[in-house]
């Protein structure tokens, strides 16, 4: 791998980065952090961080792994809420509590705004990792670029001042991966097994914090057989050997959560907390491979064949294995392939399941919450970049660097397109969070060739690009909300069309990579859409601080509403957060948990506590569910100046209750 340590060699037209200027600019990257945690509302997007944040608070006040009880009321079932269940009287969030752990000193010390320092701390880590990652697997100067691409023009800033767990998961997959990356350096193997031990303890902590990290064995371990280390099958060991204390604390905290133990659960399958059973059979053929692979060295197996048969031999060999292969796969690999489209390519075919908050409009257009979700590549549209290092890889140049990276990709993204999780409420695919530093080191090693041989300075040609893609983006997407149809196309659809000429451009360098009109069209087009993706996702990352902030004005105008200690069933709870800060006690109701709720009302208007039906989703859920009558037809709202007269703000009583609680 290379060695190149030439970090102040310009070649991209800007100035060097002196010694000097690398401390100022790490000094305000880490400012921008700071401000950003500090200032930035103190609260969660959507009831899946809500929970992350309930599970900081309890670990960090209670040392405790659940969430909720039953609210100390006699004859009350436990108050479970989504993306948790009820054991033992305990209310246990179906996520991992590693990320509890990690989170209760920093929750303890600043509140909300700890886990928000954690993250952006975490993303600071990541930017760092990168650049040492993309420098040892190429050169510093694709590594300068790498940092910038993630930076600037891929969703992490979504990422970065939230209570989402993803940041947190993502420095552990850049950790595991840069100790696999310098384990295979020289030929010490003492060290070499330490790395690899190393990298393999990382993933096993990081599936505490998200179960998803455990994609990394299977990227890290093909890489290590098929192209870093075939012949060593030590190595591996090492890194399998590595994960053992973390999957075992991650079993022994489902044990105590659940009663299961195993490293890779969520409590049941049932709605929102399917485990890894639902995986297993593609869990055992996985292992199946990897054994497979473990034992056999696959590139010497190739070279034995490639000496006993012609190259046209060979590749009909292959065409014909992979026929069968589709064959046999039939509909999994239709279905499979299917979803990499719809998740990297038009997330409006999405076609797997529905959820609340995802749904289609009056036109037909999937969105979330009245938001139009991006499929990946409607994130990051220079991904066709990533087509000169992969052409290259196919060449036999830097196979061995560039294969971690497609394997890292590939090995989240096709985990995920096999049901088309999409990542419910999210502006973009928050599940590949993990692949954009390798999406963002092969761009940048697709782009360095391409400034390198075009004519005339980047700094101009960058200029041009930033000023043309923002008068581009805002036009579009003021047209966008003039005619309502329009809103989501122009939103997601113009990035098909920057990502196809940034593909036709690259393909046109790599075709005349001497012609400096073909490096001048590559570079701008590749300007373009690096400048393009900076400006969808920092508009992205605006309105996602937006809707936290009037989520945050809404959540203080219900607490100063609500009175004493309510029971407040809710569909929305989110804006109940500070209100059970204060005392409340907050129940999810659903079709299947309908009973239960309604046990946990009448348990609480027996004790003498207010129940209210937050709006009339609510409302509707459990009137059939009690007596004709029992819940007071008139709405109460919650005072709010900011947003008089917002559903949102409406609840219902019981109404023998109706006298005495209403809203202050």
């Amino acid at each position: 791998m290379s060695q190149d340590t030439t970090f102040d060699r310009d070649f991209t037209g800007f100035a060097p980065l002196t010694r000097g200027r690398r401390q100022f600019l790490c000094a305000a990257v880490l400012l921008f952090l700071l401000a950003g945690v500090f200032f930035t509302p103190p609260m969660p997007f959507t009831q899946d961080d809500a929970i992350y944040l309930a599970m900081a608070e309890a670990m960090a006040e209670d040392g405790a792994l659940s969430i909720a009880d039953n609210g100390g009321v006699e004859g009350a079932p436990p108050l479970t809420k989504i993306l948790s269940r009820a054991v033992d009287g305990a209310v246990m969030p179906q996520y991992p509590s590693g990320y509890a752990l990690i989170a209760a000193p920093f929750y303890a010390v600043f509140g909300t705004r700890g886990l928000m320092l954690m993250n952006a701390l975490a993303v600071a880590l990541s930017l760092w990792l990168t650049f040492r990652l993309a420098r040892r697997l190429y050169d510093a100067e694709i590594a300068r670029l790498a940092v910038l691409i993630l930076a600037g023009a891929t969703f992490l800033l979504n990422y970065t001042f939230a209570i989402w767990p993803h940041a947190l998961a993502l420095a552990f997959t850049l950790s595991a991966a840069a100790c696999a990356v310098e384990a295979v350096q020289g030929d010490n193997a003492r060290r070499r097994n330490l790395f690899l031990a190393g990298a393999g303890a990382l993933i096993g902590a990081g599936v505490n914090i998200r179960v998803d990290l455990i994609l990394m064995l299977p990227a890290l371990f093909v890489w290590l057989k098929v192209f870093a280390r075939p012949q060593d099958r030590l190595g591996p060991l090492w890194l399998l050997l590595g994960m053992a204390p973390g999957l075992f604390l991650a079993a022994w905290l489902n044990m105590l959560k659940f009663g299961t133990f195993t490293p890779l659960s969520y409590g049941s399958d049932g709605p929102g907390t399917d485990n890894a059973a639902h995986y297993l059979p593609l869990m055992l053929a996985g292992l199946a491979g990897l054994g497979a692979l473990w034992i056999a060295n696959a590139p010497a197996l190739l070279q034995a064949a490639a000496d006993r048969l012609d190259r046209k031999a060979m590749m009909i060999g292959v065409a014909l294995g992979a026929i069968a292969a589709i064959v046999l796969a039939g509909d999994f690999f239709r279905q499979t392939l299917y979803g990499v489209y719809v998740l990297t390519i038009n997330l409006q075919a999405h076609n797997a399941y529905e959820q609340v908050g995802v749904a289609r409009n009056e036109f037909g257009q999937l969105m979330f919450w009245g938001y139009p979700k991006k499929a990946l590549i409607q994130s990051v549209p220079y991904l066709p970049l990533a087509l000169i290092p992969i052409i290259g890889f196919f060449r036999g140049k830097k196979s061995e660097q560039t294969a971690l990276c497609l394997l890292a990709i590939a090995a989240t993204v096709v985990f995920y397109a096999i049901n088309q999780w999409h990542g419910g409420g999210s502006y973009n695919m928050r599940y590949f969070l993990p692949t954009t530093p390798f999406i963002a080191i092969l761009a940048a090693a697709g782009l360095a060739p391409v400034i390198t041989a075009a004519q005339g300075p980047a700094r101009r040609v960058l200029l041009f690009a930033l000023v043309a893609a923002g008068i581009a983006y805002f036009s579009l997407t003021e047209f966008g909300r003039a005619v309502p149809v329009l809103f989501a196309p122009t939103a997601l659809y113009p990035q098909w069309l920057i990502a196809g000429a940034c593909g036709l451009c690259a393909l046109y360098f790599l075709w005349r990579p001497r012609s400096k009109q073909a490096a001048n069209a590559a570079r701008a087009a590749a300007l373009f859409a690096l400048a393009y993706a900076g400006f969808v996702n920092f508009s992205d990352e605006v309105g996602y601080e937006k809707a936290r902030s009037e989520q945050y004005a809404m959540a203080r105008d219900i607490d100063a509403a609500l009175s004493g200690r309510p029971l407040v069933l809710t569909k929305l709870p989110v804006f109940t957060l500070h209100a059970e800060a204060s005392g409340a006690a907050i129940m999810i109701p659903n079709e299947d948990n309908a009973a239960k709720a309604r046990a946990a009302a009448l348990a609480f208007a027996r004790a003498g506590r207010c129940v209210y039906f937050h709006n009339s989703l609510v409302r509707n859920l459990m009137a059939p569910h009690l007596p004709p009558g029992a819940i007071d037809p008139a709405p109460q709202l919650a005072k709010s100046a900011r947003f008089p007269d917002d559903p949102r703000l409406a609840f219902f009583t019981l109404a023998d209750q109706a006298g005495r609680c209403t809203l202050k």
